[in-house]
């Protein structure tokens, strides 16, 4: 065999590892890998120090993730001493390095010190962002170590402000373009830069209205009946709204999309644009490390800057955005980069089309609507007529009156379901969102179209959907009947072995209950997300939250990493000033969604309980399974919001067509077993 060679590495890399260690295989060196060469019973830190120490060669892979691992830092470190006193002669390092170093890779600057140093003296071979494995990449590392020398470039790591505020997924390095007629640079962002936390937050959508407008019970509801957005009471509380669910998506995603005319448009944006001060500063620096994308998207929106000034409802908001994008280089993604027009209006016109097509879901969803028999016809009725007017309008007549097939809008939609055709003040019914009366189901269709028509979004661009958190779970089989969910099967068997597991071994109260009062919504605001966002704590908190959220539609049930989880969030906030939290507020929440039916199961200091929300199940067939985690009690009304945990802990199906007969399983388990006590 050939010179023994050690690779370094952290699990999170392990494809790229395997890769480089084949390779080398192939080529007649003596490789060392742990996941290899470990076996049971043996004393694996003694064996992977005996193989470093025997080595003749040392390949580290470095990325984000390899960098805050403890023993990768250690075996490195190990290897440049070993070089210091060997001499290059006798002993060599090389490192493969994923995607483009950052200086936030470093959180440890002290343990990082020998390594900078050393990266900026000797040179390293570079991986794409994803760490493929490439035959010319191979070529080079092996003529490296032939040669012990290496062509490509040497680190040069700037240590300041500016440059820790590059893009927040420092995988990716998105494409850089230049806007000739707005003299502003701004990046192409694809969705594979994405991160895969990434978020499109569907409360961000002008259109979206909040569960509290469609309840005809609220303070808000007929104001908004009667003048839509342009009500002054609906326009503070919208304003509102959208800022919590605007600060809710930045501390479990590394990145958040946010459609463009949203921020021009937007009360609440707005008037951050137009505002000065700190709100403003964080804001333009979340912009600039890509932790909002905008998103761009129409014939007039090809990059972030806005061109023609006179056209804009609101002429100083355009002037100051195109401020901002002159001294920042904002991050924009759009379905299609290759020409300025999009595809959404084509999967749109598609859903409306069909939306007939599928009886059983349809029944599905009068059902769920808690619609009477006699109403459940009307609706089936009201469907098919929009499959057949869709059709029309766009294969027959045209678009617009333009007498051509185009993309169907949600405009065209609204103008012919749900608002009213004119308005007596001369107002866009549209734009202000003015509802019909004499149109049957405009409430159950807007909210319908709405999810459907954002989630195109989020398919398109392969990150994920945020749906606001006081969505009722009654309304849940939105999301379940129109966004995408995995194909793994659980069967009732493991499910209730995976809570067992949790509820006999877990005190996930004392992990929340150490948070205090940082975990309520009121105590925060832009400045403290920024501060957050850059510790070391929050990179790895939302790196476990990646891996688990990723995992959940291939991944058997596991509940075991949900206390680390939390560990992790509660160490991002060791340097804040705690208040007790209020005893009510301590629980958390399992929200298991079979078909269209939701069952919580909630945990707090004094009791279990479980409460099950209306629903119904796809006939003869599987029903799609979803098991989410949150912080506090889902089934409690409550105006404090508290800074709640998206986790997907399982996105699947279940195992039979007995959909009642899994889902009562699983209730009656939780009662019986745990002494849980049913609540209405």
């Amino acid at each position: 065999m050939g010179k023994k060679i050690f690779i370094s590495y952290s699990h999170q890399d392990s494809n790229c590892a395997l890769g480089i260690a084949r390779y080398l295989r192939r080529h007649g060196y003596d490789v060392w890998i742990d996941s290899d060469k470990l076996s049971l019973g043996t004393s694996w830190s003694n064996d992977i120090d005996e193989a470093l120490n025997n080595s003749d060669i040392v390949i580290a892979v470095l990325s984000s993730s390899s960098l805050r691992r403890k023993e990768v830092l250690r075996e490195i470190n190990i290897a440049i001493q070993r070089m210091k006193n060997e001499g290059i002669e006798n002993f060599r390092l090389f490192f493969v390095v994923i995607g483009q170093i950052h200086h936030s890779w470093f959180g440890d600057r002290e343990a990082s010190k020998d390594i900078i140093d050393y990266l900026t003296k000797y040179q390293y071979i570079p991986l794409s962002a994803y760490g493929e494995v490439t035959l010319e990449a191979m070529k080079e590392l092996v003529s490296a170590i032939k040669n012990d020398g290496i062509d490509s470039g040497t680190l040069v790591l700037k240590d300041n402000d500016d440059y820790y505020d590059t893009f927040i997924n420092q995988n990716a390095v998105p494409e850089k373009a230049f806007d000739n007629k707005g003299n502003n640079i701004y990046y192409k962002v694809y969705p594979a830069d994405l991160s895969e936390s990434c978020f499109y937050p569907f409360a961000m959508d002008n259109q979206w209205l909040s569960e509290e407008m469609y309840d005809p019970k609220s303070a808000i509801h007929d104001a908004f009946e009667w003048e839509g957005f342009t009500n002054p009471k609906v326009k503070e509380y919208i304003e509102a709204y959208r800022r919590k669910n605007f600060l809710l998506s930045f501390f479990h995603a590394k990145q958040v999309i946010i459609k463009r005319n949203t921020l021009i448009y937007n009360t609440y944006f707005r008037n951050l644009v137009n505002s000065d001060g700190e709100e403003k500063e964080a804001f333009i620096k979340l912009l600039m490390n890509g932790s909002i994308v905008v998103f761009l998207y129409g014939s007039n929106e090809f990059t972030p800057f806005i061109h023609e000034i006179s056209d804009q409802r609101d002429e100083e908001t355009a002037r100051n955005w195109n401020r901002i994008c002159e001294d920042t280089s904002i991050y924009c993604i759009r379905e299609n980069w290759s020409t300025h027009s999009d595809f959404h209006g084509i999967e749109f016109l598609r859903f409306c089309s069909n939306l007939a097509i599928d009886r059983n879901n349809n029944i599905l969803l009068a059902n769920n609507m808690h619609l009477s028999p006699e109403k459940i016809d009307e609706f089936l009725t009201t469907l098919k007529t929009i499959s057949m007017q869709a059709f029309c309008q766009t294969h027959m007549n045209g678009t617009e009156g333009k007498g051509k097939v185009d993309a169907y809008s949600r405009s065209m939609f609204y103008k012919n379901y749900i608002v009213r055709n004119y308005d007596t003040l001369g107002r866009d019914p549209v734009a202000v969102c003015l509802y019909d009366p004499d149109k049957p189901f405009h409430h159950q269709l807007k909210k319908l179209i709405d999810i459907y028509y954002n989630s195109i979004f989020t398919n398109c661009f392969q990150c994920k959907a945020l749906l606001p958190d006081d969505v009722k779970p009654e309304n849940f089989f939105l999301n379940y009947l129109y966004l995408n969910h995995g194909e793994k099967e659980v069967s009732i068997e493991e499910l209730q072995y995976a809570f067992s597991e949790f509820f006999e071994n877990c005190e996930i109260l004392d992990e929340i209950e150490g948070m205090g009062d940082i975990l309520y919504l009121r105590n925060w605001d832009l400045k403290k997300v920024v501060e957050l966002r850059r510790k070391e704590a929050w990179l790895e908190y939302v790196e476990l939250l990646e891996m688990i959220n990723r995992r959940s539609n291939h991944w058997k049930v596991d509940f075991n990493e949900i206390e680390l989880l939390m560990q992790r969030f509660l160490k991002c906030f060791d340097d804040e000033e705690k208040i007790p939290m209020d005893p009510k507020d301590l629980a958390y929440t399992f929200r298991v969604c079979i078909g269209s039916k939701v069952l919580d199961i909630v945990k707090t200091l004094k009791v279990g309980k479980v409460k099950e929300y209306g629903g119904a199940f796809p006939e003869n067939m599987q029903a799609p399974l979803k098991i989410q985690f949150s912080i506090g009690d889902l089934t409690r009304d409550s105006n404090e919001k508290l800074i709640s945990l998206p986790v997907i802990l399982f996105d699947g199906m279940t195992d039979t067509i007995d959909s009642e007969s899994f889902f009562s399983s699983l209730k009656n388990f939780i009662i019986r077993q745990y002494d849980f006590v049913k609540v209405d």
